[in-house]
């Protein structure tokens, strides 16, 4: 059983483990209490950038963990929606500031993690929570993503309902012997050969978690031409101490 821990942050938890496009496929999700992390992501660009969407997970009242490529290019605004299977009905949040990892690489997809931080606090309850951080989670050969994306990359069929899937979880190394070069901090999910139930664009920054509750890894990317299905997770527990530390830094400042 996992351990938790309350570290503060200006007066708001992060829970912490001590051991430390929608879904293609998959099934619709009955309840939002089955998935209260989750949050949907707006980002609106400057004029002729176009505007994209993903999803991220909650860590405290006022930080949203989220992928790093999904807040680039002359961002102007950001909002947020949470407590909703709809995408669009949940509570509304401003973002005010949000902290994309300084050595991302867009070449490389290496360190795809950034924050967001709300303008005003989260009312945490049953339809919204956070979810636990661990820097040694547990070891799990299946853990589960929820998110808005496409739900059919042939006809980029979409919906507004928040669908969730199974994941065969990868380790680095084993990820690696079909994706070369996923970068350091990186897992694996999904199977290699899969003509159903994947993550795909929109999903982007949703979080892969065990539990229903511990997030392991963040939708990054995937090489369609080597596998539309095996996915590429950003390791939640190798960037634990930035995200304590940015995490920190976000919620003080002013």
């Amino acid at each position: 059983m996992a351990v938790r821990l309350l570290i503060m942050l200006c007066g708001l938890k992060l829970v912490i483990g001590e051991h430390e496009g929608f879904i293609v496929g998959g099934d619709y999700v009955d309840s939002v209490k089955d998935f209260p992390h989750v949050a949907a992501l707006y980002i609106y660009h400057s004029e002729g950038e176009g505007d994209n969407f993903c999803g991220s997970s909650i860590l405290n009242q006022k930080i949203l963990l989220t992928a790093a490529h999904c807040l680039l290019d002359d961002v102007v605004k950001v909002t947020a929606f949470v407590g909703s299977l709809d995408k669009k009905m949940g509570k509304l949040h401003r973002i005010d500031r949000y902290q994309i990892h300084k050595r991302w690489d867009i070449n490389t997809a290496s360190n795809d993690i950034a924050l967001v931080r709300l303008k005003k606090p989260l009312s945490l309850g049953t339809e919204v929570k956070r979810v636990i951080l661990m820097k040694k989670p547990p070891k799990v050969k299946i853990a589960e993503v929820a998110g808005w994306g496409v739900t059919d990359e042939d006809y980029e069929s979409e919906t507004e309902l928040l669908k969730h899937t199974k994941q065969k979880v990868w380790t680095l190394n084993e990820c690696r012997k079909v994706l070369p070069r996923a970068p350091k901090g990186t897992i694996c999910g999904g199977e290699k050969n899969s003509k159903k139930d994947y993550a795909s664009n929109g999903d982007s920054g949703s979080g892969l978690v065990v539990n229903k509750k511990i997030i392991i890894g963040i939708v990054s990317y995937k090489l369609t031409e080597v596998s539309r299905s095996l996915v590429v997770y950003t390791d939640a527990a190798y960037f634990y101490d930035w995200i304590l530390v940015e995490s920190r830094r976000l919620a003080c400042s002013q």
